[in-house]
């Protein structure tokens, strides 16, 4: 409840300061803003147009990628799942980049969420095959599979990258996608974001029992009455709404799936009930409490992206170490 209580204020001041911080100031902002909620001017608006709709980008993306990694974690039974370390978020990327190439999206905007849901469904549904299919236990090899999948996608997409290192405008919009950044994002994005986000997130909400039970095993579930199969693949699907919003939205935010339900279990423990909850709240607080750290200090070098990736590759190897030494130990 304390940690509940803890992260809705870190969200509810992050929110503030979001809305309060720009390079104009906020009195002149709200006056404008006043005149446009009353149809005097219909000029762009700095608090209606920019801060509003990349607060709620923020919150989505926060909120969606620490369910995420939640969910698979409680499927796999594995501490180092996550979108990131299990080649989802780059099979979303590389059909999203497959998109700016083919320019698809300027048909309609619609067609950049959807083709990251699609591509980050399938490959979670071929690493799953994959592993299964590799004879042994699939928790000792999924992690493995993962990372050879994400490391031949992010090859080929380094290839599409290089193939068309001459298009300048289109490398550029690729790679301020590609390192997270908040830089223009608009109410289109909040479009295409976040029924994807509400969807996957209720989806995982209304699963919480049944994940419960799964974590006491697949065999003593099913004699529980928990169709297993059916209740993974809805959980897949949800994994994938709430993964390829957020690529479509924000773009690449790595290891956020990891480390924020790793935070979430140690305070609030495996009950999932608590802890889905628990990584909504945390998660978009998380998010964008980074955001106001970023323009507070004008690290303009610095993106979440970026910032993510340093963080979360760090806790990464640790966690890496502390699985190993544990398995070293049981021997």
């Amino acid at each position: 409840m304390k940690c509940n209580i803890f992260f809705l204020l870190l969200l509810a001041l992050s929110c503030v300061l979001t809305l309060l911080i720009g390079d104009i100031p906020f009195e002149g902002v709200w006056n404008k803003t006043i005149e446009r909620l009353q149809g005097i001017t219909a000029e762009w608006n700095p608090l209606l147009d920019e801060r509003l709709p990349r607060l709620i980008i923020l919150i989505c993306t926060g909120a969606s990628l620490a369910v995420a990694g939640a969910v698979l974690q409680s499927l796999f039974q594995n501490p180092l799942a996550s979108p990131s370390i299990l080649g989802i978020s780059s099979g979303g990327s590389l059909a999203v980049v497959l998109i700016f190439i083919l320019q698809l999206h300027l048909l309609h905007p619609l067609v950049l969420p959807l083709s990251a849901v699609g591509g980050s469904f399938l490959i979670l549904g071929v690493v799953y095959g994959l592993t299964i299919m590799q004879g042994g236990a699939p928790l000792n090899n999924l992690i493995l599979t993962g990372i050879a999948i994400s490391t031949l996608l992010i090859a080929f997409q380094s290839f599409l990258l290089y193939t068309f290192r001459d298009h300048w405008q289109l490398i550029q919009t690729i790679a301020e996608w590609e390192v997270g950044s908040t830089i223009d994002r608009s109410w289109q994005h909040v479009h295409m974001q976040l029924p994807l986000t509400i969807i996957g997130l209720l989806g995982c909400l209304a699963y919480r029992k049944e994940m419960n039970v799964m974590a006491l095993g697949e065999e003593e579930a099913k004699n529980l009455g928990v169709n297993v199969e059916k209740v993974r693949w809805r959980l897949f699907l949800c994994v994938a709404l709430l993964v390829g919003g957020s690529l479509a939205a924000l773009g690449m935010i790595a290891f956020f799936g990891l480390v924020l339900p790793h935070i979430a279990r140690r305070l609030q423990g495996t009950d999932h009930r608590k802890l889905i909850p628990l990584c909504i709240v945390a998660g978009a607080a998380v998010l964008t409490s980074l955001d106001v750290m970023l323009r507070l200090f004008n690290l303009t070098n610095l993106s979440l992206g970026s910032l993510s990736a340093i963080g979360g590759g760090i806790f990464f190897i640790l966690l890496l170490f502390k699985s190993q030494r544990r398995s070293t130990c049981r021997i």
